[in-house]
């Protein structure tokens, strides 16, 4: 019996084959894929503006490990093989969800003129580019997306032609949006809420600062036409010079859908911390300066108010504590003469409980008590010495933001351009300005500062920025003026990682980062191409390891740790 139904199955199957030759075949149009004409340009610039979050999240866990921003598991070898998730991701959405939806929707809002749509499109479109440049060196683009056009193994073009790319993206993302009149169809903005506008103000400061980025990284190979690119910039006025001006991507509160931070996700929403904050970090923001940096409560919530002291529980929860300091963990141009950190930090003794960069001990059962992430950004809670466990009803509930080009950001970049290539502003105003800035958006995402009882004062800010401008004033040397330039900024830029990897390669700022527990290895110049693509694509070939740098990284090899 089975085989006989088997035999009818066959023959059945050899019809539909030979009938769908004759007919379904004919067919140009594949019934499964939408044509241009049916793409919605609205559905798809939500779809585009969504994936740019997530784009920017891989890039800024992979960006802020490298730099102490975040925690690193084991040594960069290790974890920044071709197997990384976070770049893989980055890699994918980049391609498949960004810059393919992004040619898909401009020829349908071409001819519907949606001139808002195309701009904010190129905008998106641009910033990733530039950024799989700064993480991967020489990427696929020219041949990129033309599998209609036969070419199903795209070649890399270099590095600078890709970046020369972007930044006629935003010329014609400018053009768009001149472009746009009374019968200029709305989009919506998850930006800026620009859905109508006429000129489109927000977004042209944000494309025109990611040209004050695009030069400022090319300073090291063009001084002469990246100081006079950004001074036509600063001539202008048209960049982001205002909190309400910044690009963030902001998260809600809702569960179904999930619409939270995906740190308090990860941590809160869990009830159980699965990440470590950077010893580093929490020792730049409680010991280096020799006062709390006003915006370390903000930053990272502690849910114990100190350390165990018996050494039973030390050798099972921080088993490091009686091992011998690394002798490349000594005071390297700290703001105050103080050691650096090592295992934790004991001699505060409150509770700031984190872990080294690059340690790969095994996992303790610390959950309750490591440092986790506060209400800045991510929307969690604020430390007021409650130390206690944490929840999702906790905090912000997960209504933080990606900071992904903020105002203090452009300040910080305002003064490195000052130093180094003699633009038009002042080098220390800008500082001044840049740890301003950000200190006003940090303290005011508390939306109840009333509730707390050692929030940051406005007299607080002023001798931070006192004791940091007088330090800058009292170098000596352009190199110590950038570190105090650039360890400000890198702490401005808590939950943005891919400014700090720019920054950290271009300058070696800041100069005193916590070096890898396992001693120094490669730092990653640039990431390895992902297996997703270098497996797939005969016209991909790795790269010999992470020492290869990037076309405007010409500093020193092993000038950076």
């Amino acid at each position: 019996m089975k085989i006989k139904s088997n035999i009818l199955f066959w023959l059945l199957g050899l019809i539909l084959v030979f009938s769908c030759e004759t007919t379904e075949l004919d067919l140009l149009v594949d019934p499964n894929v939408p044509t241009p004409e049916a793409l919605d340009a609205d559905t798809n610039l939500n779809f585009i503006q969504f994936q740019l979050a997530q784009f920017f999240e891989n890039a800024t866990e992979s960006g802020a490990e490298a730099v102490r921003l975040e925690y690193m598991f084991d040594t960069y070898a290790i974890n920044y093989n071709n197997t990384n998730a976070s770049n893989s991701n980055m890699w994918t959405t980049a391609y498949a969800n960004i810059l393919n939806e992004v040619e898909l929707l401009i020829p349908v809002a071409t001819a519907s003129g949606r001139a808002r749509h195309i701009g904010v499109a190129r905008i998106i479109k641009a910033y990733t580019m530039m950024t799989m440049v700064d993480y991967f060196g020489d990427v696929p683009y020219t041949e990129a997306l033309q599998g209609n056009n036969g070419i199903v193994f795209p070649a890399v073009d270099a590095g600078a032609d890709v970046y020369d790319a972007a930044l006629a993206e935003l010329d014609l993302a400018l053009a768009d949006f001149a472009s746009i009149d009374a019968n200029t169809p709305g989009f919506n903005d998850l930006y800026y809420s620009e859905d109508n506008s006429n000129t489109m103000p927000n977004w042209s400061k944000f494309a025109n600062s990611l040209k004050l980025k695009y030069y400022l990284n090319r300073r090291l190979i063009d001084p002469t036409g990246a100081a006079a690119g950004i001074n036509a910039l600063l001539t202008s006025g048209d960049i982001i010079t205002s909190s309400s001006e910044d690009f963030k991507w902001s998260s809600g509160t809702s569960i179904n859908p999930q619409s939270r931070h995906p740190y308090f996700v990860e941590e809160y929403l869990a009830a159980n911390t699965g990440e470590y904050i950077p010893n580093y970090l929490m020792w730049a923001l409680a010991v280096e300066k020799g006062e709390d940096d006003p915006r370390l409560r903000y930053y990272v919530y502690r849910q114990s108010s100190g350390f165990p002291s018996d050494e039973a529980t030390l050798d099972n929860e921080i088993s490091c504590w009686n091992d011998p300091r690394p002798t490349t963990y000594t005071a390297i141009d700290a703001m105050q003469p103080v050691p650096l950190p090592f295992c934790s930090l004991f001699g505060r003794g409150d509770g700031y409980w984190g872990r080294d960069h690059a340690n790969r001990e095994g996992i303790p059962p610390d959950n309750t008590k490591r440092t986790t992430f506060g209400v800045y950004p991510v929307g969690g809670r604020y430390d007021d010495n409650d130390a206690d466990g944490i929840d999702d009803n906790d905090g912000l509930q997960g209504a933080g933001i990606w900071p992904i080009m903020m105002d203090s950001f452009v300040y910080f970049m305002r003064a490195e351009a000052a130093l180094f290539l003699g633009t038009s502003d002042d080098a220390a105003a800008m500082l001044e300005q840049g740890i301003r800035s950000s200190m006003n958006t940090v303290t005011s995402f508390l939306p109840n500062p009333g509730d707390f009882t050692n929030v940051t004062t406005s007299g607080d800010i002023d001798d931070y920025v006192i004791a940091v401008t007088d330090a800058y004033m009292a170098a000596t040397s352009d190199a110590e003026r950038m570190n105090i330039i650039g360890k400000e900024y890198w702490l401005a830029m808590y939950g943005n990682g891919v400014e700090g990897y720019n920054l950290y390669r271009r300058t070696g700022a800041p100069g005193n980062l916590q070096p890898t527990l396992l001693g120094t290895g490669t730092f990653p110049r640039s990431f390895l191409y992902p297996n997703v693509t270098v497996d797939r694509n005969i016209n991909i070939s790795q790269k010999p390891g992470l020492a290869v740098q990037v076309f405007w990284d010409n500093n020193p090899a092993g000038f950076i740790q």
